[in-house]
């Protein structure tokens, strides 16, 4: 009797990690979702997977959820991070993951971060996010588990996520990222999972095409809607919103950040072990279309 494997996410409701937990159960994993609201994850994930109560701050919870699991997918937010915080998801949280992993012997942890936390960056500056997501990146590494760690540049869904009623709401200036996408990004998670060619191993997460939001647009006007256009606001304005919110504070600080950004081509060993992206700008939109997502 071939019995699948299991593979725990942590996080599973996020944006990103829903389309790994559909591509896993596709390719014949057992998932067992670890939320926090089980009756809320049950309005999103598909019915395939299992669901267990668990919370990145309490460690006995992780470790009661890992149980007869083979392998763990961390999915985390660090949305409006601010220094001086007791606990961090991308830190502390990531060290209660670690000892869960330890306790139940789990054979691989698979993780996603950002460009900006991958160690060969290139980036003249630095953000929180990058430094907190860097220290909980140190605990996986010294586990001695075997693990795989994803590093995406901007994902086209953010785009399109961004569009409302004709409009795309961005913030700061144009700059080109190799943007990659959740279809292609999914597809190299599960191709990674019990894979030893890639224990061990920072992906930098890129994809064909560099472009900026401006290039994105145009191409989305010519092919779907030639009605879209863009509402831009600039860094220095968010930034100061930002002494009132601080969901506008980390926005300002984020898009502050890739306004500076001057991406590298980092992707070829990733595509060497897990394939090249094969999705196009075009090709995406359809997806979404498809998926009755209203966004043009």
């Amino acid at each position: 009797m071939n019995i699948k494997p299991i593979i725990a996410v942590v996080g599973a409701t996020g944006r990103l990690a829903q389309p790994v937990v559909r591509e896993l159960i596709l390719q014949g994993f057992q998932v067992r979702a670890i939320v926090r609201d089980i009756a809320k994850a049950q309005k999103t994930l598909p019915s395939a997977a299992t669901f267990v109560q668990g919370n990145v701050t309490d460690k006995n919870s992780l470790i009661a959820s890992f149980k007869g699991v083979d392998y763990v997918y961390i999915n985390l937010s660090s949305d409006e991070v601010s220094p001086g915080q007791s606990f961090y998801n991308e830190r502390e949280g990531i060290k209660n993951i670690v000892e869960a992993c330890e306790h139940n012997n789990i054979k691989q942890i698979l993780k996603i971060s950002a460009l900006g936390a991958y160690p060969h960056t290139q980036e003249p500056s630095d953000t929180l996010q990058n430094q907190l997501r860097r220290q909980g990146h140190q605990y996986i590494e010294q586990s001695q588990i075997p693990f795989t760690i994803f590093h995406p540049s901007w994902f086209l869904d953010s785009i399109f996520w961004g569009i409302n009623k004709n409009t795309l709401q961005w913030i700061g200036k144009p700059v080109k990222f190799y943007w990659t996408n959740s279809t292609d990004y999914a597809r190299q998670v599960v191709r990674a999972v019990g894979n030893p060619q890639s224990f061990y191993k920072h992906y930098a997460v890129q994809g064909n095409e560099k472009m900026d939001y401006l290039q994105i647009v145009n191409r989305l006007k010519a092919d779907f809607n030639p009605q879209l256009k863009t509402m831009i606001l600039p860094v220095v304005l968010v930034r100061f919103i930002g002494f009132f919110s601080p969901k506008m504070k980390h926005l300002a600080e984020l898009f502050g950040f890739y306004e500076k950004s001057k991406e590298v081509l980092y992707a070829h060993t990733t595509w060497d072990d897990l394939r090249h992206p094969k999705t196009s700008l075009e090709e995406f939109a359809l997806q979404f279309k498809g998926a009755n997502i209203s966004y043009l």
